[in-house]
Parts: C-alpha cells; structure tokens; sequence
C-alpha cells in the first residue's frame, strides 16, 4: 500500500518526461527462437528498451530489479557472485537459476552476468522455467539480450559522462561497412572511486572499480536468404572487494569497512562467435558456434574484520564451447515446429590459497598455518528439443507442446594439502578423484486464447531443471574423506496470464499469477573454510505480478509493474527451517513513474526527454534463521535529456533522498567467539548524480 500511494504521489505532482513510450509500440520479440509478438508467447514477458533503464552512464543487468516484476538482482557484492532471485526462486552462489543469451549465444557462469548494457536494441525477460528450449541454465527464466546489428550506412558515435564519488565513462561506437560487409566496432570505459571507506588503514577507498571493454560485430548478407554473423568481446575489470561490516557499526556509518587485508577481484573476459542462418519459403535454418574464455583473481579478507584471521587468494580460469543448431518450420498457417541440438565443453580450474593469520584461534580449533586447493572440473554435455503448436485448433486457440532430454557429466580432479605450524612442508589431506552424471526429460505445455492483436489469454505448465556440480574446497576437516558434490534440482511451475494492448496503442497490461513447487533447493552454506553448495530441501513459492503501461495526455506516458512472492520451505534437512522464508528473495517488487516527452526546436536539440520513478522492494531475509532481515524500502529516481541529430544530454539521480538500507547480511563464522562481528552487512548504494554528453555522425 505504501507502494502504491507513492505512486500515486508521483503521479499527481512531477514533472516528468517520456522515457517509456517506446514500450508502448508493437515489438517483436525472439523468445521461443523465432519472432513472436508477445501476446502470442504463453509466458510472463517483459522487454525492456535502453530509454527504460534509468539513470547512471553505464548501468548492468543489475538495473532491471524492480523495473521487472519479480525479478531482483543483489546490487552489492562482486561481478564474482551476483545473487540473482525470480519469483523467489535463486541462489546467493553457483549457476544463477535464469538462463543469460546474448546475440543468440549463451553465457553460462555467473561471473560474466555483470556486463555493461550499451549499445542495446531491446532485453526480453521471461519468467518461469524455460528450459525446454534453452536448457539447464534457464531453471526459472530467461534474460535475451539483443545488441544493436551493424549498420549499413557510415556512422560514429562518442559518449562521456561524469557522476557522483568520481565515476568516469566513456564510450565510442563506429559503423563501417564495407560492401556486404558491415562492421561495428566498439570501445567502453568505466571508472569509479567507490563510496567506502577501510578505517583500518586512514579511511581510504575500498571499493574502487576500473574497466574496459573492446566489441567488433559484423554480418554478411551472401544473398536473399543467407546471413553470416560473427563477433568477438573482451572485457576486463577490476574491482575492490567486499564491504561487509558489522550490521551496528554500519547503521552508526553506512560507508565505512574495518580490514587489515587490501581486498580485490580482478576479471578478463573474451567470447566469439559464429552464426548462420537461413531462411527459406518453408523453412529456416541457424547454426551457432562460440568460445568463451575466462580468467580471474579475487584477494579477500575472508574473516571482514580488522584482525588477521583468515585471508585466500582464488585464481580461475576457464574454457568454454557451445554449438546449437536447430530447424525451424517459416510461419505457418496451422503448424509451427521447431527441432535442435545443443552440446557444450566446459574446463573449468580454481587454485586456491588460505592463510590463517595470528588471531586465526577466533575461527580454528587447529594450530593451521595456511591451505592449498587445486580443483578441475570438466564438464559437458548434450541435448535434443523439439516443441510444436498447432494454431487455430478452433478460432483464436493455439496448443503448445515441447519435449527436451538434457544430459551432461562432470569430471572432478580435487587434492588439498595443509600447513600446520612450525610444520616445514605440506601435508596432503583431501585427494579425490570423481564423476557425476545428470540427466533430465524437461516438458513443457501451454495453451492460449487469442483475439486479433488485442488481448490474449493463456495456461502455461513446464518443469525447470539445473544440474548438480561440485563444490571448488573441501569445508570438513574432521574426516579425509572429501565430499564435494550436490546434487541436481528441479521445479514445476504452474502459470495462468493475461496480455492486452488497445486498440490505439495507448494502453497496455500482462499479468500473471503462478505456483511454483521447487525440490532439491541448491543453498549457500558459509563453512569454516569457505562458502559451499548444498541440496537443503523443497519449497514452494506463489504469487502475481502485473506490467502496466500507458498514455494520459499525447506527451505524458505512466507505467506501473509490481510482483508479489511468496516462498517458503515445506521441507528442510534444519527442520527448525521449515516455514522460513526463502533467502534473498524480496516479498514484493515494484516500478512505477510518469514520463513526458515532446518534439522541440531549440540549438540542435529536437527532443526533451524528463521522467520521474519509485522503486520498491519488499521485505527480504538474507539467513536460513530468517533473523537477518531487511525491510520494505523504496528508491526516488529522475531523469533528463535533451536529444538531437548530432548531439545528445544527459542528466540523471538515483536514490535521490539518500534512502539507508541493506543489500547483504550474513553470519560470520568469527563472530562465535567475537559477537560484535557476527551478524554483517553491506549497506546499499547511496544518493548519485551523473550526467553525459553524446555525440554522433
């Protein structure tokens, strides 16, 4: 209610600017592997433009929070491990439970999730499981990002913009084509001086990021029917570690941390790839090919205290290749098919060091002076979809059905050796040699009511899955035996929705109610050595969401999206955790503003651009106790542009009356035996401004 009337507020007294209006047009949509408009996809959708992501220079994945119903992306923490939670449905570590495609190719881990979102054509977000067409990744959604293709004229672009706490970006696009050959190239930098301040060493920064990314697209059109896309993208950045603080400390000081130890995470990033495609009379054809490569390195203050407890330092790198290729039937009048393979590799290794400090009694009942782990996973795998509809089975009725068998194996090459004190070398302890294998059939089923372009209604049953894996360190030292592994889990979602789009345009509604019953919940655990995966129980979790979209006057534009979930443990290996609350996952979210835009004659502008938003989240518990809790709160946003043929600006504020929350709690294992440090936190982001310049050719 609270949401509500602020947003009524908002409506009754901003001046705002249009921003959204282009939602308001028809759109297309490539979620079921074809164009689609959405009210002809049985399934909760919403695309967002790059007008309707507001504020900042150089905003990520983490921006759709809110502005997507039911869908939360934690706004803390590191590119490493982004928590990421849809229709309560999530994971503070391991794979993300959403599906990530970009350009049509996949991104599996979820230390590339957090990319820079520039150059956008459109974001297609779908929420339930999707995992009949897009696999094990996309256990209860779907995230397609569309770049915007090369173009096929000359054109250039530069963009620099400045916010608040010395954040820089700059960007430079350049469209080249040569003959069939168009060519994009672009380059993006980011920096940012951070808000947090150590104590520990004078109060200097201790969440500085630096980054920088290099893209070049190109495609080939070889005649009428056959098109060659093809690109390649490195991204590099480094950012300063955790800010977890203990939870009274920072209600006393919001941005300020206590470590003894510099922490940091430094990420490289390259991804290729290769497509083709063609499209005939009847039918059409596309091939994707890619390879991705990763590296990292994350220092880390693992007790977040000023003592020197326990400090690690993880390296990674990894090696990844997906192939997918799938025949599709060209629209037809009564029958749409489409049938396709996927198969990937993946290599995947961690090094691993932790050194035990000379307080290291706070956390160890054991005279350990520092541990080495070596971890290589290899995994592949293999899978055959295929779905149909059959249209018009009487007038407006379609019938979805969809079949998918998802196979993969994961080799596990593990040793770790240990140091005890006054010891002179390393002692080997875990050494493990294994493999796992998962499979699962993946149904899905839909049917839906369609009347013209207008309104549509639909059911929608599918089951979502994500394989098991392994854990990168051994927590239990009590026994030689090492114990890695968990298991696969799953989920059956049930969906009934509603689209409508009137007649003129002007106005616009999809709504959605759900069940969702989830078995085998993958959970985080914090262990004695560090984090790790494991299968805790079952849940289930139910609730609605609504997108609203429309016109008042034929410059001023509102929308309103909101979701509610509720998502609850009916079995847990705690039974005191049954009746709890799923972690991480907001009790509700909500988006709603007024946006006003008009055509204008002033210097070289021909547009003004202003808009005004609320953003709310509801209450979230960040424990298994439900006793890390954080409350409902709400964010006050605004935007403002000027736009023309050779030069556009920008201004912008988040959080604009500086609202005091958390994005993260969590229960330090060194707060057993020092109390002040057990229950941690990281406040969430305060008041920034920013603005930019753009200018085009």
């Amino acid at each position: 209610m609270r949401f509500i009337f602020s947003g009524i507020l908002l409506f009754a007294g901003s001046f705002i600017y249009a921003q959204h209006t282009a939602l308001l047009e028809e759109v297309v949509v490539m979620a079921e592997k074809r164009e689609l408009k959405p009210q002809y996809i049985p399934a909760a959708l919403t695309v967002i433009t790059p007008e309707a992501i507001s504020g900042e220079n150089n905003p990520d994945l983490r921006n759709l929070s809110a502005l997507v119903p039911n869908f939360y992306m934690q706004e803390g923490g590191l590119k490493l491990s982004t928590p990421l939670y849809v229709r309560g449905v999530g994971t503070v570590s391991g794979t993300p439970p959403v599906g990530l495609y970009v350009d049509g190719v996949p991104v599996f881990d979820k230390n590339a999730f957090i990319f820079d979102l520039y150059d956008i054509h459109q974001i297609e977000v779908l929420r339930g499981p999707q995992t009949t067409l897009y696999g094990r990744n996309s256990i209860n959604g779907l995230v397609n990002v569309r770049t915007k293709a090369p173009a096929r004229d000359f054109s250039a672009q530069a963009k620099l913009g400045y916010a608040s706490y010395g954040s820089q970006s700059y960007q430079v696009l350049l469209n080249a084509p040569v003959g069939r050959l168009h060519n994009k190239f672009s380059f993006a930098y980011n920096k940012s001086e951070g808000y947090f301040k150590n104590q520990y060493d004078g109060y200097r920064k201790s969440n500085p990021s630096d980054s920088y990314n290099v893209r070049y697209q190109g495609n080939v059109y070889s005649d009428k029917s056959w098109k060659i896309n093809f690109g390649a993208n490195f991204n590099h950045s480094f950012d300063g570690g955790y800010a977890y603080h203990a939870v009274d400390s920072l209600r006393a000081d919001r941005y300020v941390v206590n470590y003894n130890t510099p922490s940091s995470y430094k990420r490289d990033l390259f991804s290729s790839y290769i497509n083709f495609a063609q499209k005939g009379r009847r039918l059409a054809f596309n091939w994707v090919t890619s390879y991705s490569w990763s590296k990292d390195k994350q220092l880390l203050d693992a007790d977040f205290t000023y003592l020197d407890v326990f400090d690690n330092n993880k390296k990674s790198q990894q090696n990844l290749v997906t192939q997918e290729l799938n025949l599709q039937s060209v629209k037809g009048k009564h029958v749409e098919w489409t049938l396709g393979a996927f198969g990937f590799y993946k290599n995947l290794k961690n090094d691993y060091l932790a050194t035990f400090g000379k307080d290291k009694a706070y956390l160890l009942p054991m005279p350990l002076s520092e541990m080495k782990y070596y971890n290589s996973t290899l995994t592949y795998g293999a899978a055959g979809y295929g779905q149909i509809t059959v249209k018009d089975i009487w007038p407006g009725v379609s019938v979805t059905a969809g079949l998918r068998y998802d196979y993969e194996k994961a080799d596990l090459t593990y040793r770790d050796s240990m140091l005890i004190d006054r010891s002179p070398r390393f002692m080997s302890y875990h050494d493990s040699e294994e493999n796992k294998k998962f499979g699962a059939w993946l149904p899905k089923f839909s049917i839906l009511q369609a009347w013209n372009d207008k309104l549509s209604l639909y059911l929608n049953i599918s089951k979502g899955y994500k394989a098991g894996g392994y854990n990168i360190i051994a927590n239990d030292m009590r026994s030689q035996t090492a114990d890695l592994g968990y298991g696969k889990e799953k989920l059956w979602n049930y969906e009934i929705g509603l689209k409508y789009f009137s007649p003129s345009r002007k106005f616009s509604l999809n709504a959605a109610a759900y069940y969702i019953d989830w078995q085998d919940q993958q959970i985080f655990v914090m262990g004695m050595m560090g984090p790790s995966i494991k299968n805790a129980g079952d849940a289930r979790s139910f609730g609605g969401e609504a997108d609203v979209q429309g016109k008042i006057f034929p410059h001023l534009s509102y929308f309103f999206s909101a979701g509610y979930t509720h998502s609850k443990y009916y079995r847990n290996d705690n039974k005191a955790h049954e009746g709890n609350r799923i972690v991480m996952a907001p009790e509700f979210t909500g988006n709603a503003g007024l946006v006003y835009q008009r055509p204008m004659q002033w210097a070289n502008f021909t547009t003004f651009r202003a808009s005004t938003s609320v953003t709310g989240m509801g209450t979230q518990y960040f424990d298994e106790d439900n006793l890390l809790k954080q409350s409902p709160y709400f964010l006050w946003n605004m935007d403002f542009a000027l736009s023309g043929k050779y030069v556009s600006l920008h201004v912008w504020g988040k959080n604009i009356l500086d609202k005091a929350f958390f994005s993260y709690m969590l229960n330090n294992p060194v707060g057993e035996k020092l109390p002040a440090y057990f229950n941690m936190g990281q406040s969430g982001a305060p008041a920034r401004f920013g603005a930019s310049v753009t200018f085009k050719i």
